[in-house]
């Protein structure tokens, strides 16, 4: 139940009388129950009672069979609700599978390359969808400027992409040297991408 907005005082009357009917339809202060659960079913009890009563005024049928009219119109909410996000833009997906949003790159699959797809900023993270379906998610606000998934590269070809290539032997090791610690790279690592390079 709402209350009526500050500048609607005509609005009052029908706030007081949903209270007004909702009180004299359950009353928790006139009788005693035993639990929740008994007040529970009897207030549902009395509910379903008084909609199957009352006329709905713009279809002339009860209020119970004009909510299952409408009911079956609804469409079905997502099976994943939005997250709260503060900023929301539109962007193109480069050439390189990436997108930028607040001076950072992020990574989504190849095969949305030359589409545009829109861009959210969650607390904590990035989110990236096409269609209404989330594609990527990546950490927000990071020290890293490009952040990559290294799977939104691999798969097969679409009919509109060609899928990028994988790494060949050198681009894999490169990939390790990367990954690994600095003060742990010895000389002997060097020599040995040296030797792979051949």
């Amino acid at each position: 139940m709402r209350p009526p907005s500050v500048r609607g005082p005509w609005r009052t009357g029908k706030v007081e009388r949903h209270v007004r009917d909702l009180r004299e339809t359950i009353d928790p202060r006139r009788e005693a129950f035993g639990s929740l659960e008994q007040l529970q079913a009897e207030t549902d009890a009395r509910l379903e009672e008084r909609a199957g009563r009352l006329r709905c005024p713009l279809t002339g049928t009860s209020i119970a069979d004009a909510w299952e009219q409408e009911r079956r119109l609804l469409t079905p909410l997502p099976e994943t609700l939005p997250v709260p996000f503060d900023v929301v833009v539109r962007r193109p997906v480069g050439i390189d599978c990436l997108v930028s949003f607040e001076g950072r790159q992020y990574s989504v699959p190849f095969r949305f390359v030359g589409q545009e797809v829109e861009v959210r900023g969650l607390a904590g993270h990035v989110q990236i969808l096409k269609d209404a379906a989330v594609i990527a998610e990546h950490a927000r606000r990071t020290s890293q400027l490009i952040l990559r998934d290294e799977a939104h590269y691999e798969g097969v070809d679409t009919d509109r992409v060609r899928a990028p290539l994988p790494l060949g032997r050198m681009g894999q090791r490169m990939a390790e040297v990367a990954a690994e610690k600095v003060q742990h790279r010895s000389l002997d690592l060097y020599a040995r991408l040296a030797e792979v390079a051949r």
